[in-house]
């Protein structure tokens, strides 16, 4: 019986531990602008993408994928606004035309951002953009659908995966 009682315990604190690791996206996730490279970035894959990996998993719009902090890159508004003059930064930035077209009080509600797809890696938009890796994928986020979390996988785990895809 006191087995049982040190188990749940311990499974209440693993799990209080786990809450207290995840975070939300926000600034705080980007010192610097870049990602911290000890976090990884859960991200909700929207209606409408298809996400392929190095192995052929499929994922498509309801479903995790796991970015590694080094993969990403916060890019303020400003740099986005004067980078949007260039073809191959708008060929990059998969919801362009949604970041371009809302009004700038609703942009503040978002975050843009840079990710480094790796090789093997197909990123194919609802609007027919498709992205390959190696390239940089160039997306407006909302902090809804996005999580922050300590990176469990060991060094070198990123290079030969690619994306995690839960």
């Amino acid at each position: 019986m006191k087995i049982l009682r040190i188990l749940g315990t311990a499974l209440v604190l693993a799990l209080g531990a786990m809450t207290v690791h995840a975070q939300g996206f926000n600034m705080q996730s980007f010192p610097d602008g870049l990602g911290k490279h000890e976090m990884m970035y859960k991200f909700l894959v929207p209606e409408g993408v298809t996400i392929t990996n190095q192995k052929g998993e499929v994922k498509k719009g309801g479903s995790i994928v796991m970015v590694p902090g080094s993969s990403i890159k916060l890019l303020e508004s400003p740099y986005v606004k004067e980078m949007a003059k260039d073809d191959a930064f708008m060929t990059s930035f998969m919801n362009a035309d949604q970041y371009f077209g809302m009004p700038a009080e609703q942009v503040r509600d978002f975050a843009v951002i840079s990710i480094l797809v790796p090789e093997g890696v197909t990123v194919e938009g609802k609007s027919g953009k498709t992205i390959t890796g190696p390239a940089d994928l160039v997306l407006m986020v909302t902090n809804g659908g996005s999580e922050v979390m300590q990176d469990p996988h060991p060094a070198g785990y990123w290079d030969t995966m690619g994306w995690d895809m839960k």
